[in-house]
């Protein structure tokens, strides 16, 4: 018997997950009527009985039996972290690469993860316990650890909170990154001493463009959290405004040549003010002559018309813009001629070093100018007359027009300053990409992705949206085994978490009830 099998039977005998079931069910009812104990309720001991168990087998049941006050939240965490680092370090000595997903799927994995889905809720409620997030937790726990989820949330029913999120979470994508550099141990996600530095480098392109993309879904999001309607003309919006700020800059550069006998060239950062301004009046005209009769209960069917007239909207732009600016690729100078910058190597020892990581300049610019806008956004929100009556607005319409707001006003105030939005991303990007009339297509699908995920109506959502969205699409298409084949389903990416977002938590990650 080789020895990798042997450190993975013996592991199996002195921890894993038949310790870990022991210490669930066992830990309890040994520790019970114990003064030092009293103080944690069951579901505590029992938590503290599987990770204990998981990790270290008789010894972790052992020293929370003989000393429950290491029974702390800080303890199980590097119990969890124990956990995944011993059996991870197993699991990768095993010859067979196949064994391990194997293991995982007996033991955990989607099987487990729907079974738990649909039974735990359905129990909960049989029980009449407080069954929120309880639908999120099962299926992230049925993924995580698998059948050990029903014997803790069956028997004990406990009220799922935040730290119960984020732990199974966590162990559940710890567990696919290890499944994965199984399969995959030269993929450079995954081969040391690269892969700190590729998944940084990776990471930070994703957060860079994660911020672009947010600075449109802002736009959508305002829009539909004062008038509740999804503009189908955010991603027309977004295309125009880069190329009102393209003809913008060439006419300026060409007149103040002319004027100076000199070749001078206007930086792109003055197309973004430009571009805002027209697509501002653009957006209150429409919504004047189009969204307004709507409001005021002049058309019947209000959602249908809602769609089919900002989708109309969007399909004009875009065909007008085809007439006018033909099919070509246009693109703008740089914002700064600084091309990239660079934080250099950095030298652990001889065989392990972390950089360079490299951030390209433009990208780097027009995200600090999406930040400053959103955040620009949000202190008029939260601290301006104005920026309250929209918030009163899209809360309750009729009490805010009680205390002398106008929702009519309200109403174009948004769709203005939603449309300004995503002409202003589209400004900022056109230095970055190549601009052609079909480019909001691509991006408009990503923002309804942001939106959603981030929760309907919800401005930090957008923002934590978009940079989620960026950072799944750069690891999934950087680590995909064949980079031809990841850059092409970057969208796809996007759309599998937007799938789990609407099964989990279908009011995204800061969404709101809607009663």
């Amino acid at each position: 018997m080789v020895i990798e099998d042997t450190l993975f039977i013996l592991w199996l005998m002195v921890a894993g997950p038949l310790w870990a079931a022991v210490g669930l069910f066992v830990l309890p009812g040994i520790n019970h009527g114990r003064a030092e104990a009293d103080q944690f309720s069951p579901t505590t001991l029992k938590i503290a009985g599987l990770i204990g168990g998981f990790a270290l087998g008789p010894i972790g049941v052992g020293l929370f039996f003989f000393e429950p006050a290491l029974i702390r939240r800080t303890s199980l965490t590097l119990g969890v972290v124990l956990t995944v680092f011993i059996s991870s370090q197993v699991l990768v000595r095993v010859i067979d690469p196949n064994f391990p997903s194997a293991l995982w799927l007996l033991l955990a994995g989607p099987l487990w993860a729907a079974l738990a889905a649909y039974f735990i809720p359905r129990h909960y409620r049989d029980l009449e316990a407080d069954d929120q997030n309880a639908l999120t937790a099962a299926a992230l726990g049925g993924f995580a650890i698998g059948p050990l989820i029903f014997g803790l949330m069956w028997k004990t029913t406990p009220k799922i909170n935040r730290d119960w999120m984020i732990t199974l979470g966590a162990l559940g994508a710890w567990q696919i990154y290890a499944l994965f550099a199984i399969q995959n141990p030269t993929n450079p996600c995954v081969a040391l001493p690269f892969a700190a530095t590729y998944l940084t480098q990776q990471t930070a392109n994703g957060v860079v463009i994660g911020c672009i993309y947010s600075l449109m879904a802002v736009g959508l999001t305002l829009i539909y959290s004062v008038q509740g309607v999804v503009s189908f003309a955010h991603g027309q919006l977004y295309m125009v405004g880069g190329y009102f700020s393209f003809y913008f800059l060439e006419h300026a550069s060409y007149h103040l040549s002319e004027l100076t006998g000199s070749d001078i060239s206007v930086n792109p950062i003055w197309g973004i003010p430009v571009a805002a301004f027209i697509v501002f009046i653009m957006g209150a005209l429409f919504e004047r002559v189009f969204l307004k009769p709507m409001h005021e209960g002049l058309i019947e069917r209000v959602s249908e018309y809602a769609i089919l007239i900002t989708f109309g909207f969007g399909f004009f732009l875009e065909y007008t813009t085809l007439a006018v600016a033909g099919p070509f690729p246009q693109k703008t100078d740089r914002f700064i001629q600084i091309r990239r910058f660079t934080l250099d190597r950095y030298h652990f020892n001889d065989e392990f070093f972390f950089g360079p990581i490299h951030i390209i300049g433009d990208r780097a610019f027009a995200m600090v100018v999406g930040i400053v806008l959103i955040f620009a956004l949000l202190y008029f929100l939260q601290r301006s007359w104005t920026g309250r009556a929209l918030r009163a607005t899209s809360q309750d319409r009729q009490a805010a027009a009680v205390t002398g707001i106008n929702p009519t006003n309200m109403n174009t105030l948004s769709f203005a300053m939603g449309s300004m939005l995503a002409a202003m991303s589209g400004a900022a990007l056109i230095p970055i990409f190549n601009w052609v009339p079909w480019v909001g297509a691509e991006m408009v699908g990503r923002s309804y992705v942001i939106v959603v995920l981030g929760g309907l109506g919800s401005v930090p959502g957008a923002l934590a949206g978009g940079i989620i969205v960026g950072i799944v699409e750069a690891l999934g298409a950087g680590c995909h085994p064949d980079p031809s084949r990841g850059a092409a389903y970057k969208e796809a990416f996007a759309l599998v978490i937007f799938a789990l977002v609407l099964l989990l938590k279908p009011t995204g990650l800061f969404g709101r009830e809607q009663h």
